[in-house]
């Protein structure tokens, strides 16, 4: 038989048209499951993601930028490591804005199996270091600088030109300062 025949011909499409209906299911079906397992992720779950790829981030809090490498994540904390060596422990559940900036095409790390596992964990450890930091809030430019007196469940007190409260869930980043 030659290739004109029309059975063939029928046959050949056929094949043709159900292979393209498999292959298009198959594409929706990934699709779907991409979308599901993007919908189960929290941030901390891209945090992690964003250490093990090792990719370049810039964090927005109101009007300030930063941008790095996050070197540390676990729970609602993420430490950004700026081109200049300087350390922002976010809080990933205050307001903030996470954008990759740069894909890395090798590094990343894997997760410190010790080290604070929530922002509050990091800021409790500054509050024992009697270290200085600077507090970069959501609402305001204003960064207040101080001592951590002390951690509450939902604020910290800050002892340096006066002393104030600020409501964990303002605080975007913390960033430790020159003694």
């Amino acid at each position: 038989m030659t290739g004109n025949d029309p059975i063939e011909e029928l046959g050949r499409e056929l094949r043709e048209k159900v292979a393209g209906e498999f292959r298009r299911t198959a594409e929706e079906d990934e699709h779907a499951a991409r979308k599901a397992a993007l919908r189960k992720r929290d941030l901390a779950q891209v945090a992690y993601e964003l250490l093990a790829r090792g990719d370049t981030v810039r964090v927005t809090i109101g009007s300030t930028q930063m941008r790095g490498v996050v070197t540390h994540a676990r729970g609602n904390l993420a430490t950004l490591t700026t081109g200049d060596a300087v350390e922002m422990h976010l809080n990933l559940d205050g307001p903030l804005l996470l954008d990759v900036v740069e894909r890395s095409t090798a590094g990343g790390s894997s997760r410190e199996q010790f080290g604070p596992g929530t922002f509050i964990a990091r800021m409790r450890e500054l509050e024992l270091n009697r270290a200085p930091v600077e507090i970069y809030l959501g609402f305001t430019d204003t960064r207040p600088i101080g001592v951590i007196d002390a951690v509450a469940k939902d604020h910290l007190m800050l002892t340096g030109e006066t002393t104030g409260f600020v409501p964990l869930r303002h605080v975007g980043a913390v960033r430790r300062t020159a003694r």
